[in-house]
Formats: C-alpha cells, structure tokens, sequence
C-alpha cells in the first residue's frame, strides 16, 4: 500500500476512534442549513434544528431581505477582497454577470487557504508564500446506492481494506436517523456503500511529496466520471460477486464526490524543512 492509500486508511480509522461523530443524511449541507437557520430563522420557521434540518423547507426569498440585520446573498462568487480606508474593507463579487461590490467595517474571509493569495493582493509576500506551501492530499469519496445488502451481509464485515484497488476502503455508512430518516432495518432493504478512494501516482523518485501531491490532484480532475463508475463496478464486482451481487441489477445509482483540496498533509521530515519551534508560553 502506498503512503497516499495509507493515509486514506488512516482517515477512515481516525473517523471510527473518534469520541462521538454526527452524521446527516445529506452530509455537510446539513450544516450550513443550521448555521443559516441560526442566522436568519425566518428562512425555516417551522425548523427546530438538527433532528428535522434535513427535511426543512426554506424560504431563500427569506435569506436577503432589508427588514433584519443579517443577510445572505447566493450564487454570489467573491473575486476580490481589499481593504479600503483605516477601518472599511470592500468585496468584489459577482452575480448574474455582473461586477458587484460591498464594503463594511469588517469581514471574515472562509475559503480554501490556496486560493486567499488571489483574492487578497495587498497580503505581505511572505504570507503569500506560507498559504500556497499548505498543499493538501486530494481524496475521492463515492457513495453506492446497491438494491439489498444481501450481498455485503454475507461478506462478513462492515470495512474492508483493499490496496491494490482504485478505493482503498470500503465501507458500510454510517448510522443516522436525522430527521425522520431511518438506516437499512436488515439486508432485504437498499443500502449505500462508501467508497474512499487515492488517486494513483507514479513517482521516479524525484518528486517531493507536495509535487506528488500536486500531480495526484490534476489526476482526480482529469479523471471522467465513466472511469469512476467502471472502477466502482468492477471493484464491487470483484469483492461482492460470489456472494451473489450483479454490478449489471443490483447498482441503482453512483454519486462521485472529488476532493481535490481534501486534508493538508502532516509535517514530512524528508521533504519540509526544518522549522524552527515557535512554542511559547505565558
């Protein structure tokens, strides 16, 4: 198993030691309807928080509305943030094509570290620097909705670990009962596979890891959604099929969700340099 696969593996373990993990239906979507349910409740009135996020209606004409001090403004990309006097700070946005801006006394900037160097020109050098350093080790989790879990029943486990395989791991899903949804009561039900998977990278062992990194990356982007699901196939095939699975019947529906910007990567003493301990105490 390669280091990539290694630490995929090692995700997976970190996720089932963890104290207490709360899982919704529909992933992390959940979480941002309840900080906006938090933030502004008239968008969902009849939401009483996480038992029914996942099934709530929302009122989005509700998000941006003049008559409340907060306000939320969709499909509105930020292109540029600046600082505009001694205490104002002014965003670029873009919305229906057209350039926007806002300025305020404050803002909060919430985005993929690679990316903060462009939206901010007026950030030091050195800073710049230290934000594009952070490359993270892109991951592809897959979900697979199969017609009875006959098949993985009689497998015997709910993990395996696989290698060799485009997805190193593959999973049952996690518990959840999250608004009115209830997990598979027995193996005559549907249920969801998860898949995690490593981009496979070739190294002649002249690349750093971060370039490795970086090579894996363009890998998970340049890969077409007909090679996803031909792995997933042949691999829940290859694992399944004496047990009785049909990739052909028995696969109902494939979602490939890539992440390109997964984890940052821990410190590596082969490639990063020595930094000095900049632990203090006070």
């Amino acid at each position: 198993m390669d280091w990539l696969a290694k630490l995929a593996a090692g995700l997976l373990e970190g996720q089932e030691t963890g104290s207490e993990s709360l899982y919704f239906p529909d992933g992390n979507a959940s979480l941002a309807r309840l900080l906006v349910h938090k933030l502004i409740p008239r968008a969902a009135p009849d939401t009483s928080g996480f038992d029914d996020i996942a099934t709530s209606r929302f009122d989005y004409g509700a998000l941006d509305e003049k008559s409340h001090s907060i306000r939320l403004r969709l499909n509105s990309t930020v292109v540029g943030v600046r600082e505009t006097g001694d205490d104002a700070v002014t965003v670029d946005y873009v919305r229906d094509g057209n350039a926007v801006s806002v300025t305020g006394d404050h803002c909060v900037l919430a985005c993929y570290n690679g990316a903060i160097p462009y939206l901010c020109p007026q950030l030091p050098e050195s800073q710049k620097e230290a934000l594009r350093y952070g490359v993270k080790v892109p991951l592809v989790w897959t979900n697979v909705l199969i017609d009875n879990g006959h098949a993985f029943s009689k497998l015997g486990g709910g993990q395996v670990i696989c290698p060799d395989d485009p997805y190193v791991v593959v999973t049952t899903p996690p518990v959840t009962t999250t608004g009115g949804h209830q997990p598979p009561r027995g193996p005559d039900d549907p249920m969801v596979i998860h898949m995690l998977g490593v981009p496979s990278v070739t190294s002649t062992g002249a690349e750093t890891s971060r370039e490795l990194l970086t090579t894996a990356r363009q890998n998970v982007y340049a890969t077409t959604f007909d090679t996803y699901e031909s792995q997933v196939r042949g691999q829940l095939q290859g694992l399944l099929g004496e047990h009785g699975f049909n990739h052909e019947t028995d696969i109902k529906a494939i979602t490939v969700n890539r992440w390109p910007h997964g984890y940052a990567y821990e410190y590596m003493s082969l490639d990063d340099p020595k930094w000095a301990d900049r632990t203090s105490t006070s």
